[in-house]
């Protein structure tokens, strides 16, 4: 990774910016509690005992305060003493397969899957195939004060990782959805982040950035214009948010600043005390290298794998490493099913503590929010046991094969990585497709759309960079690629500046918490094609 010894340092004289009274005299006292958290911590992940117990501890907790309902009396929760048990007891379940159960919830009966009524469900970037068209996911006011304690935790990570003392001078920056809640009958509905951002407890509350209206925005182009705008005068130490946010965001922040006539060409000229931006939602590396030419300097950059069922489930922990570490005990209890196994009703079902590095797992939760062997549709592969260290490796549904080869979403983002570095291009976004019977024949190829930031002198050696990577990464791939005997060769596709955003709003997916589709299907594929036709 590179040198980032000058993160938050100015790089210039500091304009006369607005900070956070008395904020620098924290400093050290978060970095002393973070140092205690950090050790705890890695304590916990280093050893097997310790993990099994926490998330022992963590299935018991839930089952048992949820023994009296409607769910917990048809599966016998109150007798259930071990995982064996559980899954003998409780199948894996589909959001589908969860939805009657709470719709009714939303309706405001009590008892189903959880005691009583849970106040918010947070309304999923997913999508679902059953009556409610999108996913409404329950958020128990026990879920909030778990997911606070894990928003701590990644900042404990950066604290430690960064030896930063002085965070605490300025403000902190989230791009949020908006706050508001829909009442429908005696429930809230928003998103899980718009839900937290209500919840930041004080004195935090103070730091946060935007604050309303600002904050409540519904347009999200006219939000992010109303940000930089609003607080180009203010000392934003962090940025938070999905992490292909972060360039469109500094792109506005530099227009505004020159509008008022800065001349600027940096975000380090704007805000030179920058010094960390926490992402999530989407693997961060894609997006460095367009993100620090934006803010024009390294930049720690902490992502995280979070998700509306659960919150924040792990995070960076090493400088080195583009792995997350698993937190274990903020209030999820997690399973692992390998993938090829996925939603098999004799699915094995491994707890964190049994699972093997190098495996595609389906990931499986039981929350304090009443889902149970939830499958979420997710699929990581973790890079190492004690500690575990995880990759996101795609979706369950996510992934190209025209030959059964089965390439996932990390393989395809880890190709792009590589073929551009190797062609020193850059790019805003991309997303992978695929084709069968090229030119009459029964082969297939892949498809690749690209919008560059700094496109590379050779589109054609791009191709050629990424589909050796995909090679290097998928043994099948390598072995139908091979002398084209299944798999014909790539095909780049360069898409005009604007495509990806124009691409979202075209499928009324430009809000913050959606990404840009790494792999599609053919109506998707049809339309990003149309972009590159004249």
């Amino acid at each position: 990774m590179r040198p980032i010894e000058q993160l938050g340092k100015p790089m210039e004289r500091e304009r006369d910016l607005i900070k956070v009274p008395a904020g620098r005299l924290t400093g050290a006292a978060m970095w002393a509690a973070a140092k205690v958290r950090v050790l705890q911590w890695n304590a916990l992940m280093s050893n097997r005992a310790k993990l099994k117990q926490v998330q022992e501890e963590t299935l018991q907790e839930h089952l048992q305060h949820s023994a009296s309902t409607e769910f917990g009396r048809a599966h016998g929760f109150s007798s259930i003493r071990s995982h064996d048990e559980y899954v003998r007891r409780v199948p894996g379940r589909t959001y589908a397969e969860f939805e009657p159960y709470l719709e009714r919830m939303r309706k405001g009966e009590v008892d189903v899957l959880y005691p009583g009524l849970i106040p918010y469900y947070g309304q999923s970037s997913g999508s679902s195939n059953t009556a409610a068209a999108h996913k409404f996911l329950p958020i128990s006011e026990a879920q909030i004060k778990w997911q606070q304690k894990a928003g701590v935790d990644v900042m404990a990570r950066y604290l430690d990782l960064y030896g930063d003392r002085e965070l605490s001078g300025g403000y902190f920056m989230a791009l949020f959805p908006p706050s508001i809640i829909k009442q429908t009958g005696p429930v809230g509905v928003a998103s899980n982040p718009g839900i937290m951002a209500l919840h930041v407890p004080y004195p935090a509350s103070m730091l946060q950035l935007p604050k309303p209206p600002i904050r409540d925005i519904t347009d999200y182009d006219q939000k992010l214009k109303a940000m930089a705008e609003a607080y180009l005068d203010y000392d934003i130490r962090t940025l938070t948010g999905t992490s292909c946010w972060f360039s469109i965001f500094f792109d506005k922040v530099l227009a505004s600043a020159n509008a008022r006539g800065m001349n600027v060409t940096s975000i380090k000229q704007v805000w030179p005390n920058l010094r960390a931006l926490f992402g999530g939602g989407v693997p961060a590396d894609p997006y460095r290298s367009i993100i620090e030419n934006r803010v024009g300097r390294p930049i720690a950059l902490m992502d995280n794998y979070n998700a509306t069922e659960g919150g924040i489930f792990a995070c960076t922990d090493s400088r080195v490493d583009n792995s997350m570490m698993m937190i274990p005990d903020r209030g999820v209890f997690f399973e692992f099913v390998p993938r090829e196994d996925h939603g098999k009703p004799d699915a094995r079902r491994y707890p964190l503590w049994a699972v093997e590095p190098g495996v595609d797992y389906s990931v499986m939760v039981t929350t304090q929010s009443g889902l149970y062997a939830y499958y979420m549709g997710d699929v990581i592969r973790f890079d190492s046991i004690f500690p575990h260290r995880i990759s996101f490796s795609g979706r369950t549904g996510g992934v190209l094969s025209v030959t059964q080869e089965l390439v996932n979403t990390l393989e395809v983002e880890r190709a792009v990585t590589e073929a551009g570095r190797r062609e020193n291009a850059t790019y805003v976004d991309f997303a992978a497709s695929s084709e069968v019977g090229v030119d009459g024949t029964a082969k297939g190829r892949y498809l690749l759309f690209v919008e560059f930031e700094r496109a590379p002198a050779s589109i054609e050696a791009f191709g050629e960079a990424f589909d050796k990577e995909l090679c290097a990464q998928n043994r099948v791939y390598r072995e139908h690629r091979a002398k084209d005997v299944a798999i014909l060769a790539p095909v780049v596709y360069r898409l005009p500046a604007g495509s990806t955003q124009r691409f979202m709003q075209e499928l009324g997916l430009n809000g913050f918490q959606n990404k840009f589709p790494r792999i599609i299907g053919d109506e998707r594929m049809k339309r990003l094609r149309s972009y590159v036709q004249t």
